[in-house]
């Protein structure tokens, strides 16, 4: 019998819950770690204990590179993150998903690299697949790469890969679009 290791937690999905607890200051929430290897596609559940609303939550950690000169000419602060996400799930996870929440980590200068900043976009997942299904082509025809630019002196981001780049600053650090 295979035995997996259930007690080493995801780096960037305590991050996303030390943000949750932050911003939800109220006692009356908590995040819980599903246990179950089975529970694909659900990273987190947040919840509400007084009303046992909760939501479920994907967790998205990013590679983040040096940016080239010419993305910083064009782009200015800031630097690059890249995530590669499955068609499924986004659009049939095999278990409810309420939000997406990508981990930026980002230079917050640039070339210089002298700072690492954290940053998360959140993004219910409605809104991640009209932006899926009307602003990005599959990259290999089962998933999507999104190429994040992330300035946070400025506080924008945006897709810079696809045809034409997607705003996503209005996901940038917005912890009130969770409801519950």
């Amino acid at each position: 019998m295979g035995v997996r290791n259930l007690w080493t937690l995801n780096v960037d999905e305590l991050l996303v819950a030390d943000q949750l607890k932050a911003h939800f200051k109220k006692s009356d929430y908590d995040v819980f770690y599903p246990l179950n290897s089975q529970m694909k596609n659900i990273d987190l559940v947040f919840m509400n204990v007084k009303t046992a609303e909760a939501k479920t939550i994907q967790v998205k950690g990013s590679r983040t590179y040096t940016p080239r000169k010419s993305e910083v000419v064009r782009f200015g602060d800031g630097s690059a993150a890249w995530f590669k996400i499955w068609s499924d799930s986004i659009f049939e996870p095999t278990n409810k998903v309420d939000y997406f929440i990508f981990v930026l980590h980002s230079f917050e200068d640039g070339e210089l690299k002298k700072k690492i900043v954290l940053n998360y976009l959140v993004i219910p997942i409605e809104e991640f697949q009209t932006i899926c299904k009307n602003k990005k082509v599959r990259s290999d025809g089962n998933s999507y790469d999104f190429f994040i630019w992330i300035d946070p002196k400025e506080n924008r981001s945006f897709d810079f890969r696809a045809s034409n780049t997607i705003p996503l600053s209005q996901y940038l650090n917005n912890w009130s679009l969770i409801s519950i």
